[in-house]
């Protein structure tokens, strides 16, 4: 394996170990929750997260349901379908008041305006 081809993949590596940091704590899950479900130390976790542990593809696979995100997105960091967004919106927003789905319209509407959405959707 050539230098080149190693230094492309430990930089695949700690991107992938980004976007799982990140997704994790995202969903508000501790390192040791994380473990616990996936049946392995919490040290295993925090080198999965450092880039310095490869992550087996079973794990992925659990990581990737245990996150709500798909596995492409851990391996190339493209963003989930549009269809996962709206269930996975419709699924956040069970339960909620009347008002508190009006104060949520009025907020999706302010982002939507906003110059910085303006500016990413070019």
């Amino acid at each position: 394996m050539s230098r080149q081809q190693t230094d492309s993949d430990d930089g695949q590596r700690l991107d992938l170990a980004r976007r799982l940091r990140e997704a994790r704590e995202y969903v508000g899950l501790s390192q040791e929750e994380v473990a616990f479900a996936l049946s392995v130390s919490r040290p295993a976790i925090s080198n999965i997260e450092a880039g310095t542990r490869k992550v087996e593809a079973i794990e992925l696979d659990k990581l990737s349901e245990l996150y709500s995100r798909t596995v492409k997105y851990f391996l190339t960091g493209d963003s989930q379908p549009t269809e996962s967004r709206v269930a996975f919106l419709a699924r956040a927003t069970q339960g909620l008041s009347e008002s508190d789905l009006d104060e949520l319209e009025r907020f999706a509407a302010f982002l939507k305006n906003s110059p910085k959405s303006k500016r990413d959707s070019s």
